[in-house]
């Protein structure tokens, strides 16, 4: 717990919450639980950017709880997001723009998801080359990511690359700010970082990156891997170290306190020439990938 005289007059400048405001404003979205719309936030902007700052600075800000949002998924169901009102958005991307410098140039190569200059396409262009010189894949599904995210391991991990007392401090605050849902009722927040955040995504890749893509390059340096936020694909030559590499993988995932979801993992013979128990194909980011031979993906 960082102590809250432990960060007066912190080096966050009226520039830095300014730049941040600008982001923010050019990302759009709605406002959180206090109401507050972009309109009336720039018409006051001056006095509300002022009054951030100064608690940024003093360690007195808290954020408000999250307005829990339900937006439909393109196979079902539902996914719930956090919408921070657009000050604590502002605050987050403060802290984000600083600890985004500090761990990016950390970050494994194959780590595509919410990082400056990489996306989607890349990813999937890197698994289908190593689809090409591997027989068999591992289509890993980690249950509820972003909900089971664990706030004690999340914080030592980014103690591990951030000492900034300030960004520790609003860190913290973030992960417990409570989540008011659609009925009005409000909880507090035991794990996870809300999916609708700024610094969400950051905080994601920090987790995962101390939990599978470092492990990864420690334990399995020649099984190559895509990582797109929570969405993985590992390749391997052979069944048997298809086998072995996803039972490691879950041995790992669990001591970080996260689960593989039992029907949504699956090894995938993406050659199709001899093992006929497997899918003979995967999704990854929106495309199926399937083996060289077959006419059509």
């Amino acid at each position: 717990m960082i102590d809250y005289y432990e960060i007066k007059s912190q080096p966050i400048t009226r520039v830095m919450v300014f730049q941040a405001y600008k982001k923010v404003r050019a990302n759009k979205g709605s406002g959180g639980v206090d109401n507050m719309d972009w309109e009336w936030l720039e018409n006051n902007l001056k006095t509300e950017l002022y009054k951030l700052w100064n608690r940024l600075t003093s360690g007195s800000y808290f954020p408000m709880p999250v307005k829990e949002v339900a937006i439909k998924k393109k196979g079902g169901g539902e996914r719930k997001l956090g919408i921070p009102t657009l000050l604590d958005r502002i605050a987050q991307q403060v802290a984000k723009t600083h600890l985004e410098r500090m761990v990016e140039p950390q970050f494994h190569n194959s780590s595509f998801g919410y990082r400056p200059s990489r996306n989607c396409h890349q990813a999937v262009d890197q698994a289908c080359k190593n689809t090409f010189n591997h027989d068999f894949a591992i289509d890993l599904d980690i249950k509820g990511f972003f909900d089971s995210i664990d706030h004690e391991l999340m914080m030592k991990a980014v103690r591990f690359y951030c000492q900034d007392k300030w960004v520790l401090l609003y860190v913290e605050r973030w992960l417990k700010a409570g989540i008011v849902q659609q009925d009005g009722n409000h909880i507090d927040r035991l794990t996870g970082t809300p999916q609708g955040g700024v610094i969400s995504p950051l905080l994601a890749n920090i987790f995962m990156y101390v939990s599978f893509d470092k492990w990864m390059e420690t334990n399995h340096p020649e099984k190559p891997f895509e990582r797109y936020a929570d969405d993985v694909v590992v390749h391997c030559k052979t069944e048997k170290q298809a086998i072995y590499v996803l039972k490691q993988i879950g041995v790992r995932l669990r001591k970080c306190q996260l689960t593989l979801h039992p029907e949504k993992t699956q090894i995938v013979n993406v050659r199709g020439k001899a093992e006929k128990k497997y899918p003979k194909g995967y999704d990854f980011l929106g495309f199926t990938i399937r083996p060289q031979w077959q006419s059509h993906w």
